[in-house]
């Protein structure tokens, strides 16, 4: 069994209300497990990903312990994910 401190998760779509999304369910349900696994979860948010929305749910934002946002991602988007308590770290 895989087990780690840390579990970097990539998604490709990090938005205030849909959540953490990706295009593939099987992708969506292994990454599930992998965070379960993890003392601590950290999304990687670079700017594309920030504010886009995937078909398939990978966590919600209260299963992760931060999301790393691109510092260049639309500003309207970061302060939707702000008001919602998503836990902001900026990377720059």
């Amino acid at each position: 069994m895989v087990r780690a401190d840390r579990f970097l998760l990539g998604v490709t779509g990090i938005h205030a209300e849909a959540g953490l999304t990706t295009g593939d369910a099987d992708e969506a349900a292994m990454k599930r497990v992998l965070a379960e696994r993890a003392a601590e979860t950290y999304v990687l948010g670079s700017e594309e990903k920030i504010g886009a929305v995937s078909p398939f749910t990978v966590l919600p934002f209260d299963e992760v312990t931060g999301v790393i946002v691109d510092p260049a991602a639309p500003a309207t988007s970061l302060a939707a994910l702000d008001r919602r308590g998503v836990p902001l770290l900026r990377a720059g």
